[in-house]
């Protein structure tokens, strides 16, 4: 009888180490790259000290119909989309679908036409603050920004972690847009 008791306690003890074992491993291999084991997310670091962002120089386009490209009428998940591709530019995450350049007529039209729409979209307050911030050369918040828009299209993988350094925007822009 002793002996089946051990026997069994040894068994209890495998089965609850095993338990354990899977457990852990199931946790681990749920956490989303960039948050910490324990499921908090790290802080992403949305306003950053004065000399970690980088200097954004936006460029000018000439002979671009910016009324045909953004018309006064533009659809709300355009603009979306719009904001959204352009952030893509300016910060790091694991993965991008779509891109526009930012340029300093682009982001004036899309000032706007989102100020027209303002009332008409669901978000427009969004929109309008963040292209103002845009249009005076502040991309400081360029993450938030980014994940505000990604969030409200039901992002579930890209989500921004950092602004680029300067370095990594002129490669983007280069790989991209030249």
């Amino acid at each position: 009888m002793m002996k089946v008791a051990k026997i069994g306690g040894i068994i209890l003890i495998c089965v609850a180490l095993i338990g354990a074992l899977t457990y852990g491993l199931l946790e681990f291999a749920n956490t989303p790259v960039g948050t910490k084991a324990s499921g908090t997310e790290e802080s992403i670091e949305e306003s950053p000290e004065e000399e970690d962002v980088p200097e954004i120089i936006i460029k000018e386009t000439n002979n671009e119909d910016l009324e045909d490209l953004f018309p006064d009428d533009m659809a709300e998940k355009e603009m979306q989309d719009v904001i959204h591709f352009m952030t893509h530019g300016l910060v790091h995450a694991e993965q991008k679908w779509g891109k526009v350049e930012i340029t300093a007529e682009r982001v004036e039209r899309l000032l706007e036409v989102s100020e027209q729409q303002q009332e008409q979209y669901e978000h427009g307050n969004t929109y309008v603050s963040i292209l103002k911030r845009w249009n005076e050369g502040d991309f400081s918040s360029a993450v938030s920004d980014h994940n505000d828009i990604w969030g409200m299209l039901d992002g579930t993988v890209g989500k921004a972690t950092r602004l680029y350094t300067q370095d990594e925007i002129e490669e983007y822009n280069k790989k991209h847009f030249e």
